[in-house]
């Protein structure tokens, strides 16, 4: 048995007990790793600024501070969306008496989690926990870039919960391929090329499949937005963890009547941000993860400068230590460039001079991903019908991304950043399938079963009229009680039918038509 495979074995054989003990039970033991974790703090720190870089305050706010309130979170979506409920059931039905339907969400098996290496501890948050909350077993796989981040993560669960419920499988993506063979359903956070092959493979395996595959998030500046205010929220959103974020503030379409100053208040702010190590509090932009994405980031930024962009901050590694580069500002931009088209995952923000906001609406439109966008204005109304014409999966008005820590809303996409919903109880559709329960205490036959005659064939058809033309059968007493009368008799043919023993001559009233 090959390594992941066993992996997955074993979860397998661990689940049915995790899922046994309930929800209540589930809860406390993954709230309590979750606050040994957060008490652990320090410890993860460390490991997230050795393994990624990335700053130590950056790291403490957006993923340190995380798995106790995210667990918390979860646990109040879930609950009453895992609790058995009983259904309405139609009105037909309810007149044939003793009969109701329950429904509950039951957990998928093993759940597989493929993740990226730009949050190396709070990717998790939002697949494995409410997957453990559901009752499912979970086999993670971080990111090769970034493994003893995942280990830390799997390892404090691995304290508290019982054996084998969650796993970690190390490694590239020939493991990551081996795991997708495995599981029950899969959640896969990274690139457009790859979500593709695993959604494509999953698809294949019939096995559900989230997908979240990047973005190349817009930002509408309106001509009425708190300029100050603005300034600081896009500059924020497009710097995060050095802009190695899918939800990171790539594009800015800034309406002409206020270009001039609001470009000025980015290009001063982007000046007087501090690059450096993110082990050294003197600094606030961190260097990048890896040489593969700098090289991307340095690429976008030459192709912008080649084709008219202006380089108002940054745009050059010189003097710079190892995979740092500086916050950069470009203005002048627009579609045709790759850092307006293509997904740049780097501390730049590509300025786009629009005429109106309608104009911006249009272009923020004409991009291959639609993960998130955000409108700056001080009118919440205006801001609202602005963003219902954006296709994307979430808006913001005067903030950007926020969603993406809070579990009751859903984080989606649309287009190429792909059709995975993570948090919300949207996101338990992978996670957990309904199992419909129909209880019927009837002691009566239903009017519909065999065998067929006279009686059944007016009961449908004066059903077509009660449904279609009630007043036709309601208004006509001789045919309502007709009606009634057959309903009243078929259970009693049923009855002496199948009592029959067969040496009875048969009493049915045959007809060569109904």
């Amino acid at each position: 048995m090959r390594p992941v495979e066993e992996l997955v074995t074993r979860a397998r054989a661990a689940q049915p007990a995790w899922q046994g003990i309930g929800f209540a039970a589930r809860a406390r033991l993954v709230k309590r790793a979750a606050a040994a974790m957060l008490a652990d703090h320090e410890a993860i720190l460390r490991l997230i600024r050795e393994e990624s870089g990335k700053h130590a305050i950056e790291a403490l706010m957006s993923e340190a501070l995380g798995p106790l309130d995210f667990v918390n979170g979860w646990i109040k979506v879930a609950r009453p969306e895992l609790r058995r409920r009983r259904l309405a059931i139609p009105l037909p039905f309810r007149l044939l008496m003793g009969k109701r339907a329950e429904l509950e969400r039951v957990p998928r098996g093993v759940v597989g989690v493929i993740s990226p290496w730009n949050y190396p501890l709070g990717v998790f948050f939002k697949p494995v926990f409410p997957a453990l909350l559901s009752g499912n077993a979970v086999v993670v796989k971080p990111s090769e870039h970034t493994p003893r981040c995942g280990a830390w993560f799997v390892e404090h669960l691995q304290r508290v919960l019982p054996v084998d419920v969650v796993q970690v499988a190390q490694g590239d993506g020939a493991v990551g391929r081996e795991l997708t063979e495995h599981v029950d359903a899969l959640v896969f956070t990274g690139s457009v090329a790859t979500g593709r092959k695993v959604a494509k493979r999953c698809g294949e395996r019939l096995i559900p499949v989230s997908v979240e595959l990047g973005g190349n998030d817009a930002a509408i500046v309106c001509a009425d937005a708190d300029l100050v205010r603005t300034a600081a929220g896009v500059t924020n959103w497009a710097l995060h963890n050095s802009g190695q974020n899918c939800g990171a503030i790539e594009r800015v379409y800034v309406v002409d009547a206020i270009a001039d100053r609001f470009v000025a208040m980015l290009r001063s702010a982007f000046a007087r941000l501090r690059v450096g190590p993110g082990a050294d509090l003197d600094v606030d932009v961190s260097p990048m993860n890896n040489a593969a994405q700098l090289a991307i980031v340095e690429a976008h930024v030459a192709d912008a400068v080649e084709k008219g962009a202006e380089v108002l901050v940054g745009g050059s590694r010189e003097g710079l230590g190892e995979l740092a580069y500086p916050p950069t500002l470009l203005d002048r931009c627009r579609h045709g460039m790759r850092v307006v088209d293509e997904e740049t995952f780097g501390p730049v923000l590509a300025v786009v001079r629009v005429r109106d906001e309608q104009e911006a609406v249009r272009l923020a439109n004409e991009s291959r991903y639609g993960l998130n966008a955000s409108i700056w204005t001080r009118d919440v109304a205006r801001g609202r019908a602005l963003a219902e014409r954006i296709d994307v999966g979430t808006v913001s008005l005067n903030n950007h991304a926020l969603t993406g820590a809070m579990p009751v809303c859903p984080w989606s996409g649309t287009k190429d950043s792909g059709s995975g919903v993570a948090n919300s109880a949207l996101a338990l559709q992978v996670f957990t399938r309904p199992k419909t329960l129909l209880i019927d205490t009837s002691s009566k036959p239903d009017p519909f079963w065999f065998p067929f005659d006279r009686d059944l064939w007016r009961i449908g058809k004066d059903t077509v009229d009660l449904l279609l033309r009630p007043l036709a059968v309601v208004l006509r007493p001789g045919r309502l009680l007709r009606f009634l009368a057959a309903g009243l008799r078929r259970p009693k043919t049923i009855r002496r039918f199948f009592a029959d023993d067969g040496r009875q001559p048969s009493n049915r009233r045959r007809s060569a038509r109904p």
